[in-house]
């Protein structure tokens, strides 16, 4: 029996939650801005109109709702937020807040035509050096030899036509 008065007094906590929330709404509703009544809202989607509505009504900074909303369990105060978070935050109130990491600066300049010509030229000079040092190695020539061979072999054979395809009769 207790556990039906424990929940009949939630139940009761929750209806005069919702019932405060929509007396606010409606009263938030009514009053606006002071603006006339005849003008047509503007064409806004449904995001942004309950967005703007919210910013309206602000609930969030009802102690009243606030408080009933943390009784209902469905509210809680946010923690202090730890010293490195406060450390890497930008001081002031900021309306943006931007989310990943900011794209540095290259160390490594971009490289003009004459100079990317002049690597070029540094690979051609290490290039022929390592022909050099492998020209003297008996494998390596041996190797480059039986290459060429085998290259000049297989162009040197005739390629034969593709069988011509079986009539069917």
């Amino acid at each position: 029996m207790a556990g039906r008065g424990a929940r009949k007094g939630r139940g009761i906590a929750t209806g005069l939650a919702l019932a405060t929330l929509s007396a606010l709404w409606a009263g938030a509703a009514d009053a606006g801005d002071g603006a006339a009544a005849d003008v047509a809202p503007p064409a806004d989607g449904p995001v942004e109109s309950l967005s703007k509505g919210a910013e309206k009504l602000s609930v969030a900074r009802v102690p009243l709702v606030r408080d009933l909303a943390k009784k209902a369990g469905i509210a809680t105060d946010p923690g202090t937020p730890a010293d490195f978070i406060v450390n890497a935050r930008p001081t002031g109130e900021q309306d943006y807040i931007a989310v990943g990491r900011r794209e540095t600066e290259h160390p490594i300049k971009v490289k003009t035509p004459a100079e990317l010509k002049a690597l070029e030229g540094g690979f051609d000079t290490v290039k022929l050096r390592n022909d050099a040092i492998r020209s003297s190695f008996p494998p390596a020539v041996k190797a480059v030899a039986d290459a060429a061979a085998a290259k000049a072999a297989k162009s040197a054979k005739p390629k034969s036509p593709p069988p011509a395809p079986a009539s069917v009769q």
